[in-house]
């Protein structure tokens, strides 16, 4: 959504999208040791993967011709666009990697439109003022495509999907967003008898927040909720164990899931 020139005060949002301020398109820095660490998440500089003895090479022919074979030249030159390409290439990645994926939520749909193309549902307690966790994909799709945030009046601003919401932090505690349940990762090693084993494809998870409302499915009859209490471990397939912040500058090492994820409860 485009909102150049548009009068937040007067802006109305119907179709199930929150207006998020964000502070930067990308996180780039890090707390560390007592400081901060800088991420850099654009090259400017070429990368070199290429022999240097070929570039010295070239050089050296082209001064020997006093800039005349043509043919060197023209080697020299595809190799050093082929450098920025690849320096280019992986600047793009760096950024969507570091994509933000937070921010406070400036207004709120007028209007629930319920699944929405989504495969679920939930009814949104998200409110004016909450810092909160979102898909990534929005910014991602900017920073890939070239694009920036909305600025207006020094402040960046984004649309996001209710329903890409997973948590708010308010008044200083997280809370649960769209039936998702917030946990920590534990180790999984599994003790059968006297022996451990390890399962890498098993993530074991200590409930933090369960969710505060139980989500709707387009498909009822195959996906099936499960009620778990702070301080339940449950398991689950690694896929479903996402991270709520999974930039390196991440402000949380809380991961989110929804209750149909749950493969068993441990007790």
């Amino acid at each position: 959504m485009n909102l150049n020139g548009v009068d937040i005060n007067r802006l109305r949002l119907l179709n199930g999208e929150c207006l998020v301020e964000i502070h930067s398109m990308t996180e780039d820095e890090i707390q560390f040791n007592g400081g901060t660490l800088k991420i850099v998440s654009s090259v400017k500089d070429s990368i070199d993967d290429t022999n240097p003895n070929e570039i010295y090479d070239l050089i050296s022919a082209m001064k020997r011709s006093n800039y005349k074979d043509t043919e060197a030249i023209k080697k020299y030159h595809q190799l050093y666009a082929s450098q920025n390409k690849t320096a280019n290439e992986n600047a793009g990645e760096a950024e969507a990697k570091q994509a933000v994926r937070r921010g406070v939520i400036v207004k709120i749909p007028e209007k629930d439109v319920s699944f929405a193309g989504w495969d679920f549902d939930c009814e949104f307690d998200g409110v004016v003022g909450d810092e909160v966790w979102f898909d990534s994909m929005y910014t991602r799709t900017l920073l890939e495509e070239g694009q920036e945030a909305t600025e207006i009046d020094g402040k960046k601003y984004i649309t996001v999907p209710t329903h890409s919401i997973y948590a708010a932090k308010r008044d200083g505690e997280i809370v649960s967003l769209n039936g998702y349940i917030i946990g920590r990762r534990i180790p999984n090693d599994i003790k059968k008898g006297v022996l451990f084993m390890p399962e890498s494809k098993i993530a074991r998870v200590e409930i933090v927040i369960p969710a505060k409302r139980q989500p709707k499915y387009v498909h009822d009859n195959f996906f099936k909720n499960t009620e778990v209490k702070v301080g339940d471990i449950v398991c689950m397939k690694e896929q479903h164990c996402t991270k709520l912040d999974s930039t390196m500058a991440n402000s949380t090492d809380l991961i989110r899931f929804q209750p149909r994820a749950i493969l068993a409860i441990e007790e």
